[in-house]
């Protein structure tokens, strides 16, 4: 790359604030200017954290040439998932395509960046647990204080209904009617569905909506909401790294953590789990928000594959001749 292509300090706007201006364009331009508040925040702090990573090698981002963002990816392989890299660098490249529309800029040197392809097939990526396991985490949830009862609730929804952990933070009591059944999430591209759960989940929400009143900041409209340490407090709307880490304390306990298993793991088990108990592929697509069931057919081959795995049949003609 020419160094002529790349702008000086002087060619910059004095008030120019890239990070500032990249909010406004997540705002205004992501989706049509309907982006949902999760996406706004991923690419913000995925930006975030490659401004950072400039800034402590002595780089300004809008001044970053295609060598300095080949580096970047370097570095984000060897700290991350194929996958995660890719959404970062996703990011990144809607950083300079806001650079060089709003003139930070005259070229978009992120253009052509992009992730190590991910050979592995789709249906081995996808991490999940067993029926035994999730109960097992499930389990590891004791007494009735309202942290267990918050704690079983987000388990029992997400064992049981599949949402996506954003929807989970985002959920408003107003969106909950467990007399009908019924819990309403908004997912991606602001797009809201219905989760209807039965049985354990009402109950576990139920009882701690219950407990809810009485430890949520007056005022708070969040069904799951942070205790504070001090009893004096009183909590606010769960973030969703809150979810993440609350999932992750429960999975160490159950001895069910592992590398890939996470807390989108029990939406990957909801998905397989339901299908081979009979769930239709449509069903299961709808409940999990998916734009077309083609990406929901990922489970249905996990699925296939277990009960078409050659190696039982084999078990079982060698069981015979014993």
């Amino acid at each position: 790359m020419s160094g002529a292509l790349i702008p000086t300090r002087r060619d910059l706007p004095e008030s120019a604030d890239p990070l500032a201006m990249f909010a406004e364009f997540l705002r205004l331009d992501v989706a049509a200017g309907d982006a949902s508040e999760h996406t706004i925040r991923s690419y913000f702090g995925n930006v975030r954290q490659f401004s950072r990573w400039c800034q402590d090698r002595g780089i300004m981002p809008a001044h970053a040439t295609e060598a300095d963002l080949k580096d970047y990816r370097a570095w984000l392989v060897g700290q991350y998932a194929r996958a995660t890299t890719a959404t970062k660098l996703a990011a990144v490249r809607r950083f300079y395509q806001m650079a060089q529309s709003r003139g930070l800029r005259p070229d978009n040197p992120a253009e052509g960046l992009k992730a190590p392809r991910d050979r592995t097939d789709a249906a081995e990526r996808r991490k999940w647990l067993s029926l035994g396991e999730v109960t097992t985490v499930l389990a590891q949830v004791k007494g009735n204080k309202p942290a267990a009862l918050r704690d079983r609730a987000i388990l029992a929804l997400l064992i049981e209904c599949g949402p996506r952990v954003a929807e989970l933070a985002s959920l408003d009591v107003a969106d909950v009617d467990l007399e009908r059944g019924e819990i309403r999430v908004t997912g991606k591209g602001n797009k809201t569905r219905t989760l209807l759960p039965v049985g354990p989940a009402v109950d576990a929400m139920r009882r701690w909506l219950e407990a809810r009143e009485l430890v949520a900041m007056p005022g708070e409209t969040a069904v799951f909401v942070a205790l504070p340490r001090k009893r004096q407090g009183r909590g606010e709307r769960m973030t969703t790294q809150a979810i993440r880490d609350l999932t992750n304390k429960y999975l160490e306990r159950a001895g069910c953590k592992r590398p890939g298993v996470s807390c989108h793991s029990f939406r990957h088990s909801f998905a397989t789990l339901s299908l081979a108990a009979g769930a239709t592929l449509q069903n299961v697509s709808d409940a999990l928000g998916h734009a077309s069931v083609t990406t929901t057919q990922v489970y249905a081959k996990i699925v296939d594959r277990r009960r078409g795995n050659p190696s039982q049949f084999m078990a079982d003609l060698l069981g015979q001749v014993a």
